[in-house]
Formats: structure tokens, C-alpha cells, sequence
């Protein structure tokens, strides 16, 4: 065991793009009103996602550690640089950190955190060896469930959902939670056709990327107040937007135009999990600047 075996193990520090989808669910549901901002919340809810995730990485080496022997060598479990033990001591600290703190927030962040860690499971031992398209859609509820843990701690889980909850008069945490889904489709699929040695320049993908693009860059530029009649003006997100477009390789064309290697995905897969940060920051400055 080595202390840089763990740190790859644990994708160290991606887990701060995770945190900052629940933190920023849970502060998008509660301003502008900073006086029912409770330090305490936030902190659990970062320690739920920070063991979410640290316990998806672990398992995903765990279940792929075959696969890696052929195809993946560099890979700690592989090389020795963490033994399977060790791996799963980390994976039962990381659910009890995620459990511990879920349990101190309400009853509706807590079915949302059970929720998430079962499709964390799904994803890793079944989803993500199935067909791409399901694959990429159990990797959005992933991400998804853990941005609705906060929301569901700062406001409770909404009654009943409708399609005006995601429409352009709804919650802004709402249309939030949707392109964070759709940007995880995409960035999913990256993933998976670097692991899988293929390119997204066939049909299917290409159809599969503009759709998920189209939905997602939609969900980050609408916005309307409620009651009022006429457009605001987005300004963080939409320059958070262009910024994911000028990182990603090739533009939105790179599914539906030339075929790229799958290595030349790798650096973008990395930079857009980063950019989820970005995203969410942008989601709660306009937050506080039009009250929806």
C-alpha cells in the first residue's frame, strides 16, 4: 500500500466536483433568504457526497480490477500500489462517512442519498458494461440524486413532479439539476468510448451527444421570472456555457464530425468534471442576482 496508490484509487481531488453539486443544490433552493443558510447543513452535505463518491471510484476498481489486468495495467490494484483489503476498508469508510452524515439531515435528503448510492451500484456492477445509452443515463441519476440531496435538505422533495416543475416558470434548482444531468450524459459518454476504444462520430452517438447538448445548454440559459412576463438575462451560466464550449475538443462537432482517438478524450473528460464546479457556481450567482 502506498500513499499515492490511495490518492489514484480515490481520483483525489475530483470528489470537490461532486461536493460542489450538492452544496450548490442546497443553496439554490434556499436564497436569496441568506438567514436560513445553515453552515452545518452544508457541511454534512458535503460529507455525504465526499462519501458517495470516494466509495463509487473504490468500487469501480474493485469490479473492473479483471478488466484492468488486460487493459487498464496502470491502474493501483493492478500494479499492487493498493491490495483488494485495503480497497475495501476504503469502501466501508467511505458509506459510513456518506451514511453518517445522511442521517443527520432531513428524511427527504436521506431517501435521496439511499437513492443515489443504490445507482451508484447499478452503474458500477451492472450498468456500465450494458448498452452505452444506459450506461450514460444511470451516470446522470447519479449525479443527479446527489444535486437533489441538497436541494431535498434546504427544501424538502417537491410533492409532486410535473413538467412545470422543469419548464421555464419553475424553480431554478430544477432546470439546475437537468443540466447537470445531461452534462454527466455527456461527459459519460466520452468516457465510455475511451474505455471501450471506439469514437462518437457514429450515428447513434452523434444523435445521443446533440440531443444531450441541445437539452443541457437549454437548461443552463432559460430563464424567466415568474410572474413578470419577460426574459432575464442569465449572465453566469450563459458565460459558463461558452466556457464548456471552448474546452470541449472540436466543439459539439466532435460527435458528429471526424473521427478522434479515444485518448484525445481523456484530458476533456477531466476538464469538463472540473468544469461542473464552474456550472454550479454560475447556477447560484444568478441565484442571487434574479429572484426567480
Amino acid at each position: 500500500m502506498s500513499a499515492r496508490g490511495i490518492y489514484r484509487i480515490l481520483r483525489l481531488p475530483l470528489f470537490t466536483t461532486a461536493v460542489a453539486d450538492a452544496v450548490a443544490g442546497y443553496f439554490v433552493a434556499r436564497l436569496p433568504d441568506l438567514d436560513r443558510v445553515e453552515p452545518y447543513r452544508v457541511l454534512l452535505l458535503a460529507g455525504v457526497s465526499t462519501g458517495l463518491y470516494l466509495f463509487g471510484m473504490v468500487e469501480n476498481d474493485l469490479a473492473d480490477v479483471r478488466r484492468d489486468r488486460r487493459l487498464a495495467p496502470d491502474r493501483p490494484l493492478v500494479r499492487g500500489e493498493v491490495s483488494v483489503a485495503t480497497a475495501v476498508v476504503l469502501l466501508v469508510l467511505t458509506a459510513i462517512l456518506a451514511g453518517a452524515c445522511a442521517v443527520s439531515l432531513s428524511a427527504g435528503a436521506l431517501v435521496l442519498a439511499i437513492g443515489a448510492f443504490a445507482a451508484i451500484n447499478l452503474y458500477n456492477l451492472a450498468a456500465k458494461r450494458g448498452p452505452a445509452s444506459v450506461a450514460m443515463v444511470m451516470m446522470g441519476l447519479c449525479r443527479l440524486l446527489n444535486f437533489g440531496i441538497g436541494v431535498a435538505a434546504a427544501s424538502g422533495v417537491p410533492h409532486a413532479i410535473t413538467p412545470d416543475l422543469f419548464g421555464p416558470t419553475g424553480p431554478l434548482w430544477a432546470r439546475h439539476g437537468l443540466a447537470i444531468f445531461f452534462a454527466t450524459v455527456i461527459v459519460t459518454g466520452y468516457s465510455i468510448a475511451a474505455r471501450r476504444g471506439h469514437t462518437v462520430s457514429s450515428r447513434p452517438w452523434s444523435a445521443a451527444f446533440f440531443a444531450a447538448a441541445v437539452a443541457g445548454f437549454a437548461m443552463i440559459a432559460i430563464q424567466v421570472g415568474t410572474g413578470v412576463g419577460w426574459f432575464h438575462a442569465p449572465l453566469a451560466r450563459v458565460f459558463a456555457g461558452l466556457l464548456l464550449a471552448a474546452l470541449w475538443p472540436g466543439a459539439l462537432w466532435s460527435a458528429a464530425g471526424a473521427a478522434r482517438r479515444p485518448e484525445q478524450y481523456a484530458r476533456f473528460i477531466t476538464r469538463m468534471l472540473y468544469w461542473f464546479i464552474v456550472m454550479d457556481a454560475a447556477f447560484v450567482l444568478d441565484r442571487l442576482l434574479v429572484v426567480m
